[in-house]
């Protein structure tokens, strides 16, 4: 089937447009009433049973006796059936629950909230809608939140129906407000039912108590677990809070809690800064091992309320006898509070205790900085992606223990020593009233300079800001040049200045050598004191080691002043993010939201890159409206479907384009890029009854996360249904490599419930793109975007849903689908446009095991009104698939109330479909036949849409031997040509690597001058006008069969090779030989020589002292064929340029000038020696001063008189005279010829 369906304009992708047919129970109207006094006999519950709605598992059967226990977080259902008796089967009945406290409804039948008409499966009226019981103290709970659904709730049941029941769509969960520590808590009254008529208030009234299992404990937790003071002091800042949420409180009850601490330290008070406000009243006072007990309660006026803070307010004497340094201990413990209207009651006290310690410090200048200098754990996407993120890579918590201010303190950082990273930040410790000094630093780069402190970026004013940042930036450096050292005078840190609390959750253990933070959680920049912020460099994956100095200003720092920081790397992590359902409840056929961020810049830091997403579509879902921020999604992928737990998964990947960068509060330049998405999605009336999340429908991933190694990690804080692992094991590797991906969390789900129906739907499926596709035959538009166009080959599936929400079994169901056989007609039914125009064949049948597939053969002239089926005589049941002409599929079981099917038919469009076929059309739709307790439906389904048609023509490409048999291909491609009219239109190749196969596509049928079909035509290229073609010295004969429709196949048949006579050979050889050269100068040169064939080149031959100048020439064809002439093969010399020397000429070698002679097989050389002109001077110098100068007469002679000599000489001599001391000269000579001349 094409991608696009090969609609000319496009296919409108049905994903949401899902058409059910809707099939309301009805009973049989007696013919005449009877008037008589009400009778309510009969009329009584048969079944009340509590299941956890998420599992479908029972937890109680209430009629049976059994005590629910219920937790606190899980959705339960409660389930129940009644009969009406036949007297009343046509007079209004009521259903009645009261839901007590301690529990609220999460969703109703009609899947709403709202008084009024609804489609349930038995009831049809919501009468009063549950909005509290009215017994609630203090304003609990909040009128229209979501705790406030209890009390009274109604409903009307459907009129005639001799059994009500509704399955699923009650559902509840335990509110924790009333809860105690007791497991055994009794939820006294939780469920009271009963039933009525309009003129009999109660009917069948019961009563039913739950028991909470859950044991709601108290925790402490210390949120300032040390101080240091001294002697005569008082403490202020140990703080520890209570955890466990907020309850209903007893009025006039006491809240207690007790308090340990050394017999000589004086008890002052303990203050609650949270919910009391005050301080606690001492009950009593005990002491036992040098140790006092001190328990003081609070006045509980009633409440709905949270838990408390404490903060011990204990004194040292000044007389004290303690050592300086020593500490004590303080515990808080027994907390208790009083629980409104418990069943039995014990309240709630706390499981744990808070232990916090005070520390002693005496001097003239006390001093006392507590600090953790710590290992951070960070992700490391750059060793295999890239380095646009920060992360932390080491930090140093600093905390002044005491009340007064420290002495002024330097801070010095040696950042990454070894060069590992790209460290764009640091933090330094910030309070508003340091006073810092100037910033004196280093960069990567080899540049320093010194900073002024108002380039510090500065926190927001809160407790846990307790940091300024440095950035690279606003050194003035690129961002990816990293800060290697800092040094800055940061003054006095204040009193009670405490770096370690905003870290506080996270810290591994109170322990003073903590040196980690829990599990690698990050906070923002602000929450460190000191701390180096970047990324690992892209293809490193070492520890980042700094070193910080943090000392007294103008002191030596020694090394209890020395910290070691280090950055470790981890494996890419991608985490869940966080979102929300705006719907609690939906009915089938309806829609809901899904909204949330992708990645957590809050909490945990999440720096994802090249994030990918993937939609998951259970059996029945549709999504619509996808939408990212700070991203471009790009266009789907459709993955396929899978089968889970017998309904199918529909899968769809889209990347979303952030190119290099990271997401959340990891940006390089520190500013926060969030992701958020947000989609729509709609259940069609076959979607099953349960409650859904999130993770159902979305999963998140980075590209490559298998070959990068990631692995993925819950959210410190949110992480219900966090993650895809319902769905690894069925995606296989189809998806995201086989791993599980992460999800966004979120908690109540959406409960999707179905109107009392049996719902039936049929579609065709695109397995290009996943999209269900309905025929629409309102307009020649609608009808052309939603007809399936076929090619040859192509196929198509039609698939048939059934859901039964009926509330009751479906006794036998059969659906009928026709086969697409030529011409075949079987009414409206089936044919809505008519007999079938399109030969289709069918290809396969799948359907799940409640299913039984049969071949029928209806009678000749059968045809069906709309709503109507072949009745058992109007067929008969065939094994030969290709003797029937239609599909019943026949249920083997009953099907239950919520069991469904499903039904798959593909046909495909055969390769004998010719272009005459183009354009045909099928439009069929199957039908339902069933039988609910002997009512007969019978139901026409939603239309399908198929049509042909084929603008291609292929063409083949097959070898032959001489004998016909099967030939390898001597070439690896060839080229045809595509004539249309008998002119050439197209050119195509045909390879080894296409299976010598192509195919023209996008080709016109018609003429739309002439109204007439074009002839078309191919021929390979090089085939001459006798059919033959020659292939690498081989002749073939090319012939082409086929037609337009069956496409073309060009056969090249090898010709028989006939031995032909080859004529005889000769060899030729050729020497080089030089002249007025010695041996040795020869051996140095080189030339080229060239063979001619009858005046053409055919061969270059160097020729040096290695061939000893020879150049031989072998297997020279004496002549070209057997009745040719003879060839003459003569040779030249080449100059340097390539160009032929010849007779006479000369050639320069090696510097030297040649001329060249051609003798028969030799070739000569003669140096020709370029003219040297000499000029011999004379000296003559006389020493000593004569008194008359003398003449001098000299004389040159040749040995050889022959050899040149100056003008002027006879017979070889040449005379000069000279008189006194100077120079003569005999004049000059020039020589031509290479020798050696004697003188």
């Amino acid at each position: 089937m094409c991608s696009n369906h090969c609609f000319a304009k496009g296919i409108q992708r049905v994903f949401a447009f899902l058409l059910s047919l809707i099939i309301v129970i009805a009973g049989f109207i007696p013919g005449k009433a009877v008037v008589q006094a009400e009778d309510t006999t009969g009329f009584k519950f048969n079944k009340v049973v509590v299941k956890d709605s998420s599992t479908g598992a029972q937890v109680a059967d209430l009629l049976a006796g059994d005590v629910p226990e219920l937790k606190t977080g899980v959705i339960y259902s409660l389930d129940v059936e009644y009969s009406v008796p036949s007297s009343l089967q046509f007079s209004n009945t009521y259903f009645h629950l009261n839901l007590g406290n301690g529990a609220y409804i999460t969703t109703l039948p009609g899947s709403t909230f709202t008084e009024g008409p609804i489609t349930a499966t038995g009831f049809e009226q919501l009468v009063k809608t549950p909005t509290g019981t009215g017994t609630s103290p203090y304003g609990y709970p909040t009128a229209g939140s979501a705790q406030s659904r209890n009390g009274e709730l109604i409903f009307k049941s459907k009129t005639s129906l001799t059994n009500v029941a509704s399955a699923g769509e009650i559902s509840f969960s335990i509110d924790s407000a009333y809860l105690n520590q007791d497991p055994n808590q009794i939820l006294t009254n939780l469920f009271q039912i009963s039933l009525s008529t309009d003129s009999t208030p109660s009917v069948d009234a019961r009563s039913f108590n739950a028991k909470s299992t859950e044991e709601f404990r108290y925790n402490f937790w210390t949120d300032q677990s040390t101080e240091t003071i001294s002697k005569g002091d008082t403490t202020t800042t140990l703080l520890a809070s209570i955890t466990g949420g907020n309850s209903l409180t007893e009025a006039g009850s006491k809240t207690t809690v007790e308090i340990e601490y050394p017999s000589d330290i004086e008890f002052i008070s303990l203050e609650e800064t949270q919910l009391y406000h005050s301080n606690g009243t001492v009950v009593s006072t005990t002491e036992s091992g040098g140790i006092k007990t001190t328990k003081l309660e609070w006045n509980e006026p009633g409440s709905y309320s949270g838990t408390p803070k404490f903060v011990p307010h204990v004194k040292v004497p000044a007389n004290s006898t303690r050592a300086n340094g020593s500490s004590f201990t303080i515990t808080l413990k027994n907390f208790k509070k009083t629980i409104w209207d418990d069943t039995p009651n014990v309240d709630r006290t706390s499981s744990n205790v808070s232990t916090m310690i005070v520390k002693l410090i005496d001097g003239s200048d006390p001093e006392q900085v507590s600090s953790h200098g710590l290992i951070d754990t960070a992700v490391n996407w750059a060793y295999k992606k890239y380095d646009t993120y920060n992360v932390r890579l080491g930090s140093l918590l600093i905390k002044n223990e005491l009340s007064t201010p420290t002495k002024p303190k330097t801070l010095e950082m040696t950042i990454d020593e070894t060069d590992t990273a790209i460290i764009r930040g640091v933090t330094i410790p910030y309070h508003a009233d340091m006073v810092y000094g100037n910033i004196y630093w280093t960069s990567a780069s080899g540049a320093s300079g010194v900073a002024d402190p108002s380039i510090l970026q500065k926190p927001n004013a809160s407790p846990l800001n307790v940091s300024a940042l440095i950035t690279n930036t606003a050194l003035g450096l690129d961002i990816n040049d990293s800060i290697k050292t800092i040094k800055v005078d940061i003054g006095q840190i204040p009193g009670q200045y405490d770096g370690i609390r905003p870290q506080r959750d996270l810290l591994d253990t109170w322990n003073p050598n903590n040196q980690f933070i829990s599990d690698g959680e990050f906070y923002g920049w602000s929450y460190i004191p000191n701390g180096v912020y970047g990324s690992w460099k892209v293809g490193t994956n070492d520890n980042v080691k700094t070193t910080v100095k943090l000392y007294n200003t103008g002191a030596t720092p020694t090394a209890g002043d020395t910290y070691t920081l280090i950055g470790k790397p981890k494996v890419p992590e991608v985490k869940n993010g966080v979102g929300s359902i705006n719907q609690t409840q939906i009915l089938g056929g309806n829609s809901f939201t899904v909204s949330g961020r992708i990645d957590d810049a809050n909490w945990d830091w999440n720096p994802l890159q090249e994030p990918e997403i993937y939609m998951i579509m259970p059996e029945g879902f549709t999504y619509s409206n996808l939408q990212v921020t700070n991203g471009t999604l790009s266009t789907p992928t459709y993955v396929g479907e899978f089968e889970k737990d017998g309904e199918k998964v529909k899968v769809w990947k889209y990347s979303i384009d952030i190119g290099q960068e990271t997401r959340g509060q990891y940006q390089p330049n520190f500013t926060s890029k969030n992701m958020t998405i947000k989609f729509d999605v709609h259940a069609d009336k076959t979607v099953k009854v349960a409650t859904y999340h999130i993770n159902d429908f979305l999963g998140i991933t980075t590209k490559d996360f298998d070959a990068i190694g990631a692995v993925i990690k819950p959210e410190k804080w949110d992480r219900r249904n966090w993650n895809t692992d319902k769905y690894t094991a069925v995606f296989g590797t189809a998806v995201n490599s086989g791993k599980t991906m992460v999800s966004l969390s979120e908690g109540p789900g959406v409960k999707v419930n179905q109107a009392a129906e049996v719902n039936a739907h049929s579609t065709l499926i695109d397995k290009d793109t996943g999209a269900e596709i309905i025929y629409d035959n309102t307009s020649a538009t609608t009808k052309k975007d939603t007809t399936v166009v076929l090619e040859k080959g192509d196929t198509t599936t039609m698939r048939i849903k059934l859901r039964n929400n009926s509330g009751t079994n479906i006794n036998y169901a059969n659906v009928f689908i026709p086969l697409l056989n030529e011409n075949l007609d079987f009414g409206p039914a089936f044919m809505p446009e008519g007999a079938n125009q399109l030969p289709l064949k069918l290809d396969k049948v799948e359907a799940t095991p409640n299913f039984e597939v049969k071949y029928i053969k209806l009678k000749p002239g059968k045809t069906y009104a709309l709503n109507h089926a072949p009745q058992p005589g109007d067929y008969d049941i065939v094994t030969n698939p290709a003797d029937a002409n239609m599909l019943m599929l026949v249920t083997k079981t009953t099907l239950s109330n919520g069991d469904g099917g499903r039904i798959e038919v593909t046909y495909k469009a055969e390769n004998n479909l010719t272009m005459s076929h183009n354009d045909k059309i099928d439009v069929i739709t199957p039908v339902l036949d069933y039988d609910i307790n002997g009512n007969r439906a019978t139901l026409t389904l939603e239309p399908a849409a198929m049509t042909f048609h084929t603008s291609s023509i292929k063409v083949a490409k097959d070898w032959k031997n001489y004998d016909g048999t099967a030939l390898t291909a001597p070439v690896s491609e060839i080229e045809v040509e595509l004539y249309r009219d008998g002119t050439v239109l197209e050119k195509k190749k045909l390879t080894a690597a296409n299976n010598w196969e192509v195919s023209f596509d996008n080709i016109d049928v018609v003429n739309p001058t002439t109204g007439t079909n074009y002839q078309y035509s191919v021929k390979e290229v090089g085939v001459d006008s006798s059919g033959k073609i020659k292939i690498n010295d081989a002749w073939y004969t090319a012939t082409v069969t086929g037609d337009v429709d069956q496409g073309f196949t060009v056969t090249n048949k090898k010709s028989l090779e006939v031995t032909p006579l080859i004529p005889t050979t000769t060899t030729k050889t050729f020497t080089k030989e030089w002249s007025n050269l010695t041996q040795s100068e020869i051996d140095t040169l080189s030339t080229t020589i060239a063979l001619y064939k009858n005046g053409n080149k055919v061969q270059e031959v160097v020729v040096d002292k290695n061939n000893h100048f020879t150049a031989t020439f072998s297997n020279l064809p004496v002549t070209d064929t057997i009745t040719s002439a003879a060839n003459t093969y003569t040779v030249k010399e080449l100059d340097g340029d390539g160009n032929v020397v010849e007779e006479g000429s000369t050639i320069t070698i090696s510097g030297r000038d040649f001329t060249v002679h051609y003798d028969g097989t030799k070739i000569i050389n003669t140096y020709v020696p370029k003219p040297v002109l000499v000029d011999p001077p004379v000296k003559k110098i006389v020493e000593g001063n004569p008194t008359n100068a003398s003449t001098f007469q000299f004389e040159m002679k040749a040995i050889n008189p022959t050899d040149p000599m100056p003008n002027g000489s006879v017979n070889g001599v040449k005379l000069a005279t000279v008189i006194g001391s100077g120079e003569v000269e005999f004049g000059t000579f020039e020589i031509t010829q290479a020798g050696t001349y004697q003188y």
